[in-house]
């Protein structure tokens, strides 16, 4: 392990649903006040809300009726890995596309990169197996890379850079560091549509 605990700890911060959901609505206010991107906003919404909502049936489907992959530790796709698959690489386009095609592909690449980062660190603190983070990952980089792909032209900001990023740097300092209790939310919904106990990852037996 390369980095210590606590480095992989800020992290993995920046894949919980409480900076990524902050991220998410600067985006979508982002698209509104640009003309040539407000026709975006709702295809964006409907992409995140697609891939929030797979991640949720697959974590429900475990619990209340112990649904996984034969051989494989998985209790549903990891939240942070496809949140972080899909807002980073949407966020470095839109923060860079003015530059040009190159400049757009570097900012998406880049997002895509703290993803797969963000989604590793899942594992390194235990908190996923490595098949609910590669098939987190997997989910919403497919979905983010079609979804950028059909707009591709469409998927960047009239105004510079800095006025978008100045909003993002006032909203983070709040939101970084903190926990939205998705899972707690998922268990509870889980509870009232079970009929006994939930299902739980020590039943998978895995070492």
């Amino acid at each position: 392990m390369l980095l210590d605990r606590q480095t992989w700890i800020h992290i993995t911060a920046l894949g919980d649903s409480a900076v990524t959901l902050p991220c998410i609505g600067l985006i979508t206010l982002w698209l509104l006040l640009a003309a040539p991107t407000r026709g975006l906003v709702w295809r964006w919404l409907l992409l995140v809300v697609g891939v929030m909502g797979l991640v949720a049936v697959s974590k429900l489907a475990f619990m209340v009726w112990g649904v996984t992959l034969p051989g494989l530790e998985f209790t549903g796709l990891s939240g942070h890995s496809a949140l972080a698959a899909v807002v980073w690489p949407a966020m470095g386009g839109l923060l860079v596309g003015r530059g040009g095609t190159t400049w757009r592909m570097s900012g998406v690449l880049l997002g895509l990169l703290l993803a797969v980062v963000i989604a590793w660190s899942r594992v390194v603190l235990h908190a996923h197996s490595v098949s609910e983070i590669v098939l987190g990952s997997a989910v919403g980089t497919v979905f983010s890379l079609v979804f950028l792909g059909l707009h591709w032209r469409a998927w960047r900001l009239p105004w510079p850079s800095y006025m978008a990023l100045l909003p993002l740097l006032l909203v983070l300092p709040f939101v970084y560091g903190r926990h939205f209790p998705s899972q707690d939310m998922l268990v509870t919904i889980a509870r009232h549509l079970s009929d006994g106990p939930l299902h739980t990852r020590q039943e998978l037996h895995w070492p």
